[in-house]
């Protein structure tokens, strides 16, 4: 037409003109060109703008409708950041720095397509600090942060991450390398969060039912600890060894954290597990931590000497409780969740009868299956349905386990590839590693079998079937059960007569000082809160029923239906025998001092040696009887 096309911004004359800014960046494949003037177009057309990439956070060349996740803000050093235009001088644009929808507020994120679909960071997520790389000094994360990329801590230096922070991670870097955070041998993390207040990691993008898998890598802590053939490399991160000589390493420590949503699989036998504590020592820390929604594995020991207490591994997608490499480590105070496409709770492996044999200690540790459950890892070499997997000629030390809800198609413990391992039922006084002790007591619950042992495996073959009473545990227990409290009972019948099974017959403890004996079998007590209260997937998202929460406001308690609402009248029914037992007793005390005074006016009570004296006493302030004598005048006795 005839409107004038210009690369200068006229002062006047609108609406007759096409101003096109050549600061606008138009970037694309090798060659394009930036302008194709057609026709009538041609003569005095538009020729100039920035051709540069426009360094956008994560933007494939190929980004469509089925892209797994994009990043469209601009990077720091981003030409988006310079050489920029103002805005027309009116009340409806508003003046920015930059060029292009975003800065570093994603405004999709919450309602678009994108962000309904994960495809977007959520809005806490963007608002976090970006980090990429690799650390090589001390460095304190004390406010959220999102990893873009895998982060490596290297060998000397410590991260120290503040109680309360969330770690957020993208999907996928934009090269297929899940990010996730990796403490490489010799360097340190500190991660210390508390109950009220614990450490997050998990991932970036928006999701409908907070219940995905895989949507990023995990935590990986490598150490110098032994480990079968000296070293090995790491699963799931490409070039990356651990393992030395150094049985008490430590890798530092890790406390109240969570990793939630992660696990992204790169084939067979390579995938990012939860928590991967890989030839890492006994002085590390590793105490309430807990696994939720992992693609593959939840807690993963390769070889190390590594202690576990207070550990939590809820719906992850293959085992639970992986150790293999010679792992010779102790864990207390476990609690599994299968859930329905589960696999196992343990998978327990060793090399043969190579050395180290792995020796893990397992006590008190309660693993719930899923009547109903089919296993559908996509990681796994099988699927064999089992609470329990000992192979591949794993020693260890197994009590005061339950295992319930072990479904028919399913067994309690099925074992193979057996070594020359000693597999036993009668705990051994010596012989470490070469034995594997399953205690008889240990409770294998459900219409499953208990056992399936293959050839060359033989050596146990008995276990208590009781149902182990929890409070509050359905058959198909899920992500989305309403109320669960896994806690045990003590007895079974209000006199407290019969003991509940997981307070018969319990196995006594290694007698050392990481190990606590306790009168129950299983991860929970009956007489108090259990120890997910207030930062396990479950406490935050209303499922955990609390037995008993001292301290508490009742704002956070959901009351259990099971045991605790029977004593509460109980005890309601005793004050209010006590209160009519003071009532009677009251009224006859009443009865007895007015009969008291009518034989004082009567003058009945007398002295007897001196029939007008009356003999009375009081008690006095410092506790001393003082006698008192009362002269009776014209009285007839």
């Amino acid at each position: 037409g005839s409107e004038t096309r210009t690369h200068t911004l006229p002062s006047s004359g609108a609406p007759d003109y096409l101003w096109f800014s050549p600061q606008n960046i138009i970037y694309g494949a090798t060659g394009i060109s930036a302008f194709d003037n057609q026709d009538s177009c041609a003569s005095g057309g538009l020729s100039s703008a920035r051709i540069q990439d426009p360094m956008l956070t994560l933007m494939p060349g190929t980004a469509d409708e089925d892209t797994d996740f994009i990043d469209p803000r601009p990077k720091s050093g981003s030409p988006a950041y310079s050489s920029f235009d103002d805005t027309p001088s009116d009340s409806f644009y508003s003046t920015t720095q930059y060029m292009g929808a975003f800065d570093t507020d994603l405004w999709v994120s919450g309602w678009s397509w994108l962000s309904d679909n994960s495809r977007i960071l959520s809005d806490e997520a963007a608002a976090a600090s970006t980090i990429c790389g690799t650390i090589s000094s001390n460095t304190l994360w004390s406010s959220d942060v999102i990893m873009s990329c895998q982060v490596f801590v290297t060998s000397g230096a410590t991260l120290t991450i503040s109680s309360g922070v969330t770690v957020y991670a993208y999907p996928d870097d934009g090269s297929g390398l899940a990010p996730a955070l990796v403490i490489t041998p010799g360097s340190q993390i500190i991660a210390s969060g508390s109950a009220s207040a614990p450490i997050t990691f998990t991932t970036g993008v928006t999701q409908d039912t907070a219940t995905g898998r895989g949507l990023w890598g995990g935590l990986i802590v490598m150490g110098n600890a032994p480990v079968y053939q000296g070293t090995q490399e790491v699963e799931g991160i490409t070039g990356q060894t651990y393992g030395g000589n150094d049985a008490t390493e430590s890798s530092g420590t890790l406390e109240y954290v969570r990793v939630w949503h992660g696990g992204s699989v790169i084939g067979e036998n390579n995938e990012i597990n939860g928590i991967t504590l890989a030839g890492v020592g006994s002085g590390t820390t590793v105490r309430f931590c807990e696994v939720a929604f992992n693609l593959d594995d939840g807690f993963e020991m390769f070889g190390g000497t590594v202690n576990l207490k207070y550990i939590s591994v809820l719906f992850v997608g293959d085992d639970a409780i992986d150790t293999d490499e010679g792992y010779q480590g102790k864990i207390q105070f476990a609690f599994v969740m299968i859930g329905t496409d589960g696999h196992h709770g343990t998978e327990m492996d060793s090399k043969g009868d190579a050395s180290p044999r792995s020796f893990p200690q397992l006590y008190s540790a309660t693993f719930v299956g899923h009547l109903s459950g089919t296993p559908s890892s996509v990681s796994s070499d099988d699927q064999i349905e089992a609470m329990m997997r000992l192979r591949e000629g794993t020693g260890g030390e197994f009590g005061n386990l339950i295992l319930t809800n072990v479904n028919v198609d399913a067994v309690g413990v099925y074992q193979d590839s057996c070594g020359s391992e000693i597999r036993t039922q009668e705990l051994p006084s010596s012989g470490k590693p070469d034995y594997m002790w399953f205690s008889s007591n240990n409770i294998v619950s459900g219409p499953g079998a208990s056992f399936e042992l293959r050839p060359g495996c033989d050596g146990i073959t008995t276990v208590i079937g009781s149902d182990p009473a929890l409070r509050l545990m359905p058959t198909d227990a899920d992500y989305d059960s309403t109320s669960i409290d896994p806690s045990v009972l003590e007895f079974l019948d209000a006199e407290k007569t019969i003991p509940g099974p997981a307070y018969s017959f319990v196995d006594d403890v290694p007698d050392d000082n990481f190990f606590d004996s306790v009168p129950y079998k299983g991860a929970f007590s009956s007489d108090q809160s259990t120890w997910l209260v207030g930062w396990s997937w479950l406490a935050d998202n209303d499922v955990l029923v609390e037995t008993s929460t001292p301290g508490a406001s009742s704002s956070s308690k959901k009351k259990s239906s099971g045991i605790a609402e029977p004593i509460f009248w109980t005890i309601i029914a005793i004050l209010i025998v006590v209160v009519i037992a003071a009532c009677i007793m009251g009224y006859i005390c009443m009865g007895y001092k007015n009969k008291y005074e009518q034989l004082i006016d009567q003058g009945d009570i007398l002295n007897p040696t001196n029939p007008a004296a009356l003999h009375l006493h009081s008690v006095g302030e410092n506790g001393d009887t003082e006698n008192i004598e009362l002269t009776v005048k014209d009285t007839e006795v």
